[in-house]
């Protein structure tokens, strides 16, 4: 083959890859660097309770501790949840566990943005505790159930599963939560919750000392 008709080819085979890149990475704009997905699953119920000691730099030295020296899920939910620097975004069938809601005040109290939606039928505890505390919860306010049990973190986070926030969920039923950072799966999560965050936006519910549910018009 003649030298010069060889060094044509060649060169075509090295600008071949990169001409197709160039062509699709302008054909999708939007197109970013792939996220490392990761994924946890937590089990429940836990054998016990956690020792508070058991994660900190010493470490648990009392012999006649009565707490759990392995990790448990619970604690596991909770870090999970502590972890939220911007948003966190919870849609609970149920939120009753003060365990949890305390999480989401301090969260609130941080700077971060914490949206609740809940079912309507279990308003008591989350109106009062959440709401008294600056955070904004919304019920789903038809005559069928809002039987979701999600929580994005982030924006970058999904933990969902049948686990809801309420004590049965945390010591009784056998539960579980998966965590996923997939980006699409994530956009699913996030996407259904600002569509129900809207739909419910009208509602404004509170409950009376009788503990009857009272509706206050749109707000």
């Amino acid at each position: 083959m003649n030298p010069k008709y060889k060094w044509i080819t060649l060169a075509s085979v090295v600008a071949n890859p990169i001409l197709l890149y160039l062509a699709y990475k302008f054909s999708h704009p939007t197109l970013k660097p792939q996220q490392s997905e990761q994924s946890e699953v937590l089990f429940f119920p836990d054998e016990g309770l956690q020792c508070p000691r058991l994660n900190t730099h010493r470490g648990c030295l009392d012999k006649k501790c009565r707490f759990k020296h392995t990790p448990q899920s619970l604690a596991r939910l909770e870090g999970i949840l502590k972890s939220a620097t911007t948003s966190c975004d919870v849609c609970m069938f149920v939120i009753a566990s003060q365990q949890l809601i305390d999480i989401l005040v301090e969260l609130h109290q941080r700077g971060v943005k914490v949206r609740c939606i809940a079912d309507n039928q279990d308003m008591d505890g989350v109106l009062h505790a959440l709401r008294s505390n600056g955070i904004v919860v919304r019920f789903d306010k038809s005559d069928y159930l809002m039987h979701h049990k999600y929580v994005v973190i982030d924006s970058k986070w999904v933990l969902t599963g049948s686990y809801n926030f309420s004590r049965g969920g945390m010591g009784i039923n056998r539960e579980n939560i998966v965590k996923v950072n997939h980006p699409h799966i994530v956009e699913a999560y996030l996407d259904e919750f600002n569509e129900m965050w809207q739909l419910y936006s009208t509602s404004n519910f509170s409950i009376n000392f009788r503990k009857e549910m009272v509706y206050q018009g749109s707000g």
